[in-house]
């Protein structure tokens, strides 16, 4: 048996990277196009004897979209495997979301299905980078992680795949945890609630673009009505020192939204307005920077696109000559 790992298009490249490290079949199914969700048909027509898990996302980077995780629960639950949430960007805001009762949709343990939850706190819980969580639901699933070593000059055994971790960065986010609090939690979650819902709707109202999918986090994709190319868009919002994140099928730019942006998103979607104006009345402008290489990526092998970014991380990893 070679095992297999169902997920959506979506998923977080860092799944391509350990199933590729661990020598996992990584099944990749579309999704569906309104919500940018995963599909929950497609997952069970991907469904073979060899499949171990199945990874969904709440909420997406790209999009912000939360997977349908009830129905893939249950879906896991009928066929005996495991479904992985990763819930790392949006872990923080929903759940806080769900205790105002803003966000209904279970996507955690109490969804019967789900085996195993990876949280990042350094994002929306405000910490250092380096004190990320994977929840198991229960112990039995967690012991299988643990690799001791008793035949050594020394026994040894940890509980994370990368060994030992630093302790300071552990007390940097457990002080941050206690900073915020609950109440400090709530009231930055309603804060950027209202940002969200702002942004949002300032985008529906500039005649050329569109929201991407279904957002449900802080994560804003931006698409074009198909009159212009939007990497030209991020191409002139980078001139004017904003940076949205390029992707593709479809291709969209992205905002993510965060306390930075209290102070100067009136300033953003001015100067997005002037730059989507700007696109379409140019429609033969240069794309430039990253967007660019989004807009090859169109018309070349994804194998010819992973070269190119293998040299470039040659590039950066290169040791200049002494002078």
């Amino acid at each position: 048996m070679h095992p297999e790992i169902v997920c959506g298009w979506s998923a977080h490249p860092a799944l391509d990277k350990a199933c590729h490290y661990f020598d996992v079949k990584l099944v990749k199914t579309d999704l569906v196009q309104e919500t940018q969700e995963i599909d929950v048909a497609a997952v069970r027509r991907a469904l073979t004897p060899n499949t171990v898990c199945v990874y969904a996302t709440a909420g997406t980077f790209t999009h912000g979209a939360v997977d349908p995780i009830e129905e893939l629960g249950r879906l896991c639950e009928e066929r005996g495997v495991g479904l992985h949430v990763d819930n790392c960007l949006g872990g923080f805001y929903l759940s806080f979301l769900q205790k105002a009762g803003l966000f209904t949709r279970p996507f955690d343990f109490q969804v019967p299905g789900v085996t195993i939850i990876s949280i990042d706190v350094h994002k929306y819980g405000f910490a250092c980078k380096g004190v990320s969580v994977v929840a198991f639901r229960d112990n039995a699933l967690r012991r299988a992680t643990y690799h001791p070593v008793a035949d050594g000059p020394t026994l040894y055994v940890t509980t994370t795949l990368q060994g030992s971790r630093s302790g300071s960065l552990i007390a940097a986010a457990w002080g941050t945890l206690m900073l915020f609090g609950e109440n400090g939690y709530a009231s930055a979650f309603a804060r950027l609630r209202a940002l969200f819902e702002k942004t949002r709707k300032a985008v529906s109202l500039i005649t050329g673009i569109k929201v991407c999918g279904r957002p449900e986090i802080l994560s804003l994709a931006i698409e074009s009505d198909g009159t212009f190319d939007i990497y030209a868009v991020s191409t002139l919002m980078d001139r004017r020192g904003w940076n949205l994140f390029t992707s593709q099928r479809p291709a969209c730019v992205t905002v993510c939204l965060g306390q930075q942006h209290e102070s100067c998103i009136d300033r953003l979607l001015l100067d997005l307005s002037a730059c989507v104006a700007e696109a379409k009345s140019n429609p033969g402008r240069k794309i430039e920077g990253e967007a660019a290489v989004y807009g090859a990526a169109k018309m070349l092998p994804s194998e010819i696109i992973g070269d190119v970014m293998k040299s470039y991380c040659d590039l950066r990893l290169s040791v200049k000559p002494a002078t």
